[in-house]
């Protein structure tokens, strides 16, 4: 072990907790910075963070420090973030020459998701080599409650289902309401929680935004068996998850889906689409329920396309989405109603996938061990990642491990 550093961090809400130390041996420190999003979306990638000449090293998160002479940055889904950026113009320019640069040491994806968006970015970039060689996967990390499973010994007479997320269309929670609609007209004890600030719209880049489309889902809110509890803070998210069934993450595009780890960190299994980072931990009949979407190669969801929104042909496709996922989801949950024998295996499957890919205590030792690692490397020669310490597997450890000891055949309606 050597001597303790100093880190300096981003002092945003809540973000860059789930990239760095939660408990660390070094000193975090949080800095202020200049989000440069509120001058011009355009700069939504770029920052200045508070100087501070004590500090070894910057962990950055998405936006790439402006005067930081070493850093490692973590990211979501792209890097640089130029999506309204002329590719080659020279801000755009600028920003992949600094992550390119020798004061660039790590770049961390949070998910193999992130990752393959990262390579395809940077297809045709000179630097792929070294952007490449700097590269490494680890997934966000969260503090694992010592909660016992509040739904032990529940009869699952009625599911409770908890949707969260704050972009109402973007996460799932048409789909949520919709199963509840589909719940009343089969006579089906399903009940759904909505935690959500209903945002919709031109701003989420998955919405449409035909004028009144999301109108005949937020009217669904006053359903019988459907409670909107607006925003609420995290410990009552998570006591609500905790005492649900299954918790709703039927999401068109995650770059993670923190709601999920969390869910599952309370014992309360997944309901999922198979997109984004989702399919690396969320397993179908392991830990939860994953319903299938068409991709893009990268893995994210496919639509008609992001320009087309305003266009009658983007709405229908996301309003049969929803009703084919809502369908779907309904007939699968049905087998799970009054079985707590088969809701037993799904929830030990989900604590343990928590505990095994995002519990803080591992995570901090890899985290600390990297930044004592790149603070002693001299910022003029190229990075090189130990193997031992920088493991970028091409599949989450979850596929080759959790599932094999965990798996159960999948419950069928038929």
């Amino acid at each position: 072990m050597g001597r303790s550093l100093r880190v300096a961090v981003y002092n945003d809400r809540y973000p860059t907790s789930f990239v760095t130390p939660r408990s660390s041996r070094h000193t975090m420190l949080r800095k202020r910075f200049l989000p440069f999003n509120l001058i011009s979306t355009k700069l939504e990638g770029v920052t200045l963070i508070e100087p501070d000449r004590s500090v070894d090293l910057v962990h950055a998160f998405n936006r790439i420090p402006l005067n930081s002479s070493k850093f490692i940055i973590s990211f979501e889904s792209h890097l640089p973030r130029q999506f309204a950026l002329r590719k080659e113009g020279r801000i755009a320019t600028y920003m992949r020459s600094r992550i390119a640069g020798h004061g660039c040491r790590r770049i961390i994806a949070l998910s193999h998701f992130a990752r393959r968006c990262f390579l395809s970015q940077h297809a045709d970039n000179p630097d792929a080599g070294l952007l490449s060689d700097k590269l490494i996967v680890r997934h966000p990390n969260i503090v694992i409650p010592a909660v016992e499973d509040a739904m032990a010994g529940d009869g699952a007479a009625e599911l409770v289902l908890t949707f969260v997320g704050a972009h109402f269309g973007r996460k799932g929670g048409c789909v949520a309401v919709k199963i509840a609609e589909k719940a009343i007209e089969r006579n089906l004890p399903i009940r759904v929680n909505i935690v959500s600030s209903l945002l919709v719209g031109g701003h989420v880049w998955t919405d449409p935004t035909s004028p009144g489309f999301f109108d005949p889902y937020t009217k669904l809110l006053s359903l019988k068996n459907v409670q909107h509890h607006g925003a609420l803070p995290n410990d009552a998210v998570l006591r609500l998850l905790g005492n649900s069934h299954f918790a709703i993450l039927a999401t068109f595009g995650d770059t993670f889906g923190y709601s999920a780890i969390e869910s599952m960190s309370q014992h309360t299994p997944v309901l999922g689409t198979r997109v984004c980072a989702l399919p690396e931990f969320l397993v179908d009949g392991v830990n939860g329920i994953s319903l299938p979407v068409k991709l893009t190669e990268d893995g994210d969801w496919w639509n008609p396309g992001y320009d087309l929104r305003g266009d009658a042909g983007y709405a229908r496709y996301f309003r049969d989405e929803v009703e084919r996922l809502a369908t779907e989801a309904v007939d699968r949950l049905t087998v799970y109603i009054g079985q707590p024998n088969l809701m037993t295996p799904l929830r030990r499957g989900a604590r343990r996938t928590a505990e095994t890919l995002f519990a803080s205590g591992p995570a901090a030792e890899f985290l600390d061990a990297l930044y004592e690692r790149v603070a002693f490397e001299r910022s003029g020669e190229p990075a090189r990642l130990d193997p031992a310490l920088d493991l970028s597997s091409p599949q989450s450890p979850l596929a080759a491990g959790l599932s094999q000891t965990t798996s159960a055949p999948i419950p069928s309606a038929a």
